[in-house]
């Protein structure tokens, strides 16, 4: 069972990747140039709900519970979640959240307006943190609940796809945005600031 919950979560890993990589924008842009617009939010909604859909079969599987968090362990485990939420409500204020959900594309297209390529920013947390929405996720899959058998299965398998997935896009974005981004790298830390 334990084999099938971490294939599941890396099966989702996979896919949540691969359906944003330029390989795949360049064949859907190809095979179905009219998707275009709404591609962004295509792949939200597929992201979210196959998500939705993994965790909800994982809820009804049997778990043994592991670590409970226990006495002052509790503190530490606050401690955590509340760091998160800071990395996710700063994260928030700083990314244009219609642009990232396909909203904007979306509303561009409808009122006949070329988008374009998204500006490069280093507003609110961006200036300290390149990826304050992966260290809010590392932070929240390692304290978020107690912990059991499979959802330490998941949790180890999302944390190593966040690490590799942010590696990934590391990538992309410096041939999206070049020098500028290469610099940026050198300046600001990718998880916490330096």
């Amino acid at each position: 069972m334990l084999l099938f919950v971490g294939l599941s979560a890396a099966t989702w890993s996979f896919f949540h990747s691969f359906f944003i990589t330029h390989f795949w924008q360049k064949l859907q842009h190809r095979k179905w140039p009219s998707l275009g617009p709404y591609s962004r939010l295509i792949y939200v909604i597929f992201s979210s709900v196959s998500l939705l859909g993994v965790f909800g079969w994982w809820r009804t599987l049997p778990q043994a519970l592991l670590w409970n968090w226990p006495g002052p362990w509790q503190y530490l485990r606050l401690a955590g979640i509340l760091s998160a939420m800071v990395f996710f409500v700063l994260g928030a204020a700083a990314y244009d959240n219609r642009a990232f959900l396909g909203l904007r594309q979306l509303a561009n297209h409808l009122r006949g307006i070329d988008g374009g390529q998204p500006e490069f920013s280093r507003k609110g947390v961006l200036a300290r943190v390149r990826h304050p929405w992966y260290t809010g996720t590392i932070l929240f899959f390692v304290f978020a609940m107690p912990v059991t058998d499979v959802n330490l299965v998941w949790r180890l398998v999302f944390i190593a796809y966040t690490l590799i997935g942010t590696e990934i896009e590391e990538k992309k974005l410096s041939v999206e945005w070049g020098d500028q981004y290469v610099q940026y790298k050198k300046e600001v830390g990718r998880f916490l600031p330096w």
